[in-house]
């Protein structure tokens, strides 16, 4: 694997950073130990193809390849330059790329394989099922640069005047609900997922976020490089609230303002070593424990307005985060809270808003960040905006079209075929007690298998699919 420039861990994910963040870096991998088998498994990584299949074939596709080995390499001094080494003289990554590798190829081919498919259920017809018309009109919004440029702001309209109307502080709480609710990350992270102690638990999880660069270092480091890209980022800020209508002063000052909160919100973050620990982020408390955390921020308005359903223990990753908000609260003036509000809703749409938006957001988050020469194609774009958001109907079609039930059904037969086997040989095991035997046995029948799709798909009944809305309709 190869990245374009050294970069950080992420820890904050946002819906619109298809263009925006580059994958961790791959670390150069050393020979220490079981050398055969390593060697066997990185070459088999550089110099093998993926057995996925697109929907066409192609006849030039790779599927293994000895040429990709540095035979001139010793493996016991340079492993990794002897398993990849010619395949890396063979592709350098494309302008469009911060990193490249075997599975990047793997990921275009299914990229082109699912743009037939949204290209094909994107043109308009009545004989459309609702699963192919949600599909295909979320791709052909998408797709509308034309309308997008047209409607310029008009589609956030709405959302920027709900931050204007705020009047007091006691507002932000619902008001950052509902732009939690409608997909626009800021102040912080609140989700759900499996207890660290008891994997039987979905338990409400708090976590550190809102900021605008990738982790905490970007903002505390005083490095060249790192004073280097928050001037970089202040004049991204800048020139994003100039788009949006500003004029340079005041874009000017707005930009001071999210840097100053973002830093606020900075210091108060574990770093990405520290949340590297489990201990150190698995801080299990009930919701008057979060309210002491936080007191001056209206928390149980926040979770109705989230609409999450009811909970009462909430695992918090980091209790300082919270206090820093709460400074904050005591310390920043309502106006500024409504630039930062402002700020983050502009900087998660970017990548629908007209061109120009798309072309600044891209340069700071694509160039300057990652490393990337050139923005990838909008369809490509489209393809993961379709795919993060409606995934299981595109995947419907997906498997309609390469996997099907034919192919479900004859690797279920293999699958049961070795389970059956698996059941005979612990049956025949001479050193296992009966005992030992029969709770094997109940592991065995425990397994999920999870084969190709579900059984049941998802149902995205409810959701409102617009032809013309690409904003809406992410």
């Amino acid at each position: 694997m190869k990245t374009a420039v050294p970069i950080a861990n992420i820890n904050n994910t946002y819906r619109s950073q298809t263009d925006w963040f580059p994958p961790r870096p791959t670390r150069k991998i050393e020979l220490r130990s079981s050398r055969l088998l390593k060697i066997a498994f990185l070459a088999s990584v550089c110099a093998v193809a993926l057995f996925a299949q697109p929907a066409t074939p192609n006849a030039s596709m790779v599927r293994f390849d000895v040429k990709a080995i540095d035979k001139a390499t010793d493996p016991c001094k340079d492993f990794y330059q002897y398993a990849c080494g010619n395949w890396l003289k063979s592709n350098p990554i494309p302008a469009d790329q911060a990193r490249w590798g075997r599975f990047s190829e793997l990921d275009e081919r299914n990229k082109q394989a699912l743009r037939a498919i949204l290209e094909e259920t994107a043109k308009p017809g009545p004989g459309r099922d609702s699963v192919t018309r949600q599909i295909g009109d979320y791709y052909a919004a998408c797709m509308d640069d034309k309308a997008i440029d047209a409607r310029g702001l008009a589609p956030l309209a709405a959302e920027f005047d709900r931050i204007r109307q705020l009047s007091d502080k006691s507002q932000l709480a619902g008001e950052i609900a509902h732009l939690h609710r409608v997909g626009v990350p800021n102040l912080f992270d609140f989700t759900s997922g499996q207890d660290f102690k008891d994997s039987t638990l979905v338990v409400a999880q708090l976590d550190q976020g809102g900021i605008g660069m990738p982790d905490r270092d970007y903002y505390l480091k005083d490095d060249p490089k790192s004073v280097e890209l928050r001037q970089k980022y202040l004049a991204h800020v800048q020139r994003m609230f100039e788009l949006a209508g500003r004029n340079p002063e005041t874009a000017k000052a707005y930009a001071a303002t999210v840097m100053r909160m973002e830093t606020e919100l900075a210091k108060g973050s574990l770093d990405n070593v520290s949340r590297r620990d489990p201990e150190k982020i698995y801080h299990p408390m009930k919701k008057a424990d979060v309210a002491a955390l936080a007191p001056s921020f209206q928390w149980e308005p926040y979770f109705a307005g989230t609409r999450a359903p009811a909970f009462q223990a909430i695992v918090v990753s980091s209790p300082e985060f919270f206090k820093a908000i709460e400074r904050q609260l005591q310390d920043t003036p309502l106006e500024d809270w409504k630039v930062y509000l402002g700020w983050h809703l502009l900087h998660s749409e970017a990548p629908l808003l007209p061109s120009a938006f798309l072309q600044e957001n891209f340069e700071f988050y694509g160039r300057t960040l990652t490393g990337a020469a050139e923005m990838r194609p909008r369809w490509k774009r489209c393809v993961d905006f379709t795919n993060n958001q409606l995934g299981e109907a595109l995947g419907r079609k997906y498997v309609e079209k390469t996997f099907g039930a034919a192919g479900k059904e004859r690797t279920l037969t293999m699958v049961h075929a070795l389970e059956k086997a698996l059941g005979e040989d612990i049956e025949k095991l001479p050193w296992m007690t009966a005992a030992t035997k029969k709770e094997a046995l109940v592991k065995l029948q425990a397994i999920t298998n999870k084969i190709g799709y579900p059984d049941t798909w998802r149902d995205y009944s409810s959701v409102e699919i617009q032809r013309d809305d690409a904003i809406g309709n992410g």
